[in-house]
């Protein structure tokens, strides 16, 4: 038979134990998911992403808002443009990546076409829809002049016929002017520069060749050798750096195509990506979390400096520094296949410079509308027309939401209840023994000796007796 004092004993071991077993857990269960997460996610054949990360399971939606100008003949005569969004008009994205090599040292090399189709129920109206915006084609011909080349005589007598025979501004569809037409206008100038062995399209729009054709030969890593390199981009068309910009840092090509990013994100980190459609690498920074069908998920936004007046950002100047546009542009133009100029910047010139927000009329430049935005326009020379702006979103779907909870989020939920369990029960009863440990003590130390009381009290009364005698016998005696 056990003492009481053996028993209490033996609980404390158990409570202590159980208490360290718990802490000792949370950095071994947190290394086996790690390592569990690392062998299954790297891209190869038969893997669990393998599939989604060829075809994009969740549906992905291109949005755009057009901006129509409401005062075309003011704007001639040299009043500012007062345009009106209007949208949105949305297509259905699909990928699907093709020409899949896995290469020797740990990475994949593939295509991925994209192309669109029309979601008449998540637009405001028909891609048929018109809106009056600048005559891109004349824009188009009059930057050609731009660059003197030696058949620049002859294009400017076209520009000037083109002048009377058309107006800078017309009337185009959402889809014309996003997926491109054919203009008289180019035709003409392609067959005069043609002549000098320059090769221009006789079809304009701002997403003209887009459509139903890849972006270009990515080269990735498949995390296969390290899990953090996961989908990170190695070349693009072969290239490690781009030939489009003025400094090493603006060259490089970071992070990955957005689709994908490495597992373990921590809310310090800055994520790249590279838009092939601006040519040049973003970085995002965390902005909040959110939860979507369960799932907690990080937000990163674009900041305020990418497009910033910063000496990091003076590479995006183009051809040179000597050439830098007002804060909250960038030209693209020079990695464009066309000649027409044009400019990325936030959604309605966010965190541009007040010269370019006040130059429009109509414009909302507020966090709002950045927050998830790219946003394109078309500039002249004497004025800025603002054609329109996109979204491409991306639905987290229930089959993949159930599918992350069953594979990532359950297990990692039920090693924290054991974890935490275990340090919960044994705090409780470490604390419970230590507590009457305790309460037992302090019951041994309020026991009082009542008979030695009894005794003092009893020595004290006999001596004050002997006292009051005494006093009677000395005291002197009165006749």
């Amino acid at each position: 038979m056990l003492s009481p004092k053996v028993k209490r004993a033996l609980c404390l071991s158990v409570g202590v134990f159980l208490l360290a077993t718990g802490c000792a857990l949370i950095p071994v269960f947190k290394y086996v998911i790690h390592q569990t997460i690392a062998k299954e996610v790297p891209i190869a054949e038969g893997s669990l992403l393998y599939d989604d990360w060829v075809v994009p399971p969740v549906p992905v939606y291109y949005q755009l808002w057009v901006f129509n100008l409401t005062n075309p003949l003011e704007v001639i005569a040299g009043a500012k443009p007062y345009v009106i969004q209007r949208g949105p008009y949305t297509y259905r994205e699909h990928r699907k990546k093709y020409n899949i090599t896995f290469e020797p040292n740990g990475t994949i090399s593939y295509r991925q076409l994209h192309w669109y189709t029309f979601d008449r129920s998540r637009s405001c109206g028909p891609d048929t829809d018109k809106f009056t915006t600048a005559n891109v084609p004349m824009l188009t011909v009059a930057n050609l002049i731009r660059f003197e080349y030696p058949w620049v005589q002859e294009l400017v007598e076209l520009v000037q016929k083109a002048t009377i025979d058309s107006s800078l501004f017309g009337q185009y569809s959402v889809r014309d002017i996003t997926w491109g037409y054919e203009d008289n206008l180019l035709k003409a100038a392609k067959e005069i520069v043609g002549r000098f062995n320059v090769t221009i399209d006789d079809k304009v729009g701002l997403f003209y060749g887009t459509n139903n054709t890849d972006d270009g030969l990515y080269n990735i890593y498949s995390g296969s050798d390290d899990i953090s390199k996961l989908a990170i981009i190695n070349r693009w068309n072969g290239l490690t750096r781009l030939p489009y910009w003025s400094t090493d840092s603006a060259r490089m090509i970071n992070g990955t195509d957005g689709t994908f990013f490495p597992p373990f994100v921590d809310k310090s980190w800055t994520m790249y990506v590279y838009q092939t459609d601006i040519c040049r690498s973003l970085y995002l920074n965390y902005k909040q979390m959110k939860t979507l069908r369960g799932v907690d998920l990080y937000s990163f936004v674009l900041p305020d400096s990418v497009f910033a007046d910063l000496p990091e950002n003076q590479g995006f100047c183009t051809p040179s520094e000597q050439y830098c546009l007002p804060a909250g542009l960038l030209n693209v133009s020079n990695c464009k296949p066309e000649f027409a100029p044009i400019l990325g910047s936030q959604p309605h010139f966010y965190a541009a410079d007040p010269s370019v927000q006040q130059a429009v009329i109509g414009l909302n430049p507020t966090p709002e509308y950045w927050y998830c935005h790219e946003h394109r326009q078309e500039v002249s020379s004497k004025y800025i027309d603002t054609k329109l702006h996109t979204n491409e979103s991306v639905t987290l779907d229930k089959k993949l939401a159930d599918m992350f909870k069953s594979k990532v989020a359950t297990p990692v939920k039920i090693t924290q209840a054991v974890q935490y369990g275990l340090i919960i029960l044994g705090t409780l009863i470490a604390l419970c023994v230590v507590s009457f440990m305790i309460k037992e003590c302090a019951g041994h130390k309020r026991k009082i000796p009542y008979k030695n009381m009894d005794v003092s009290k009893s020595e004290e009364t006999d001596s004050s007796r002997t006292t009051g005698k005494h006093n009677s016998t000395v005291a002197p005696a009165i006749d």
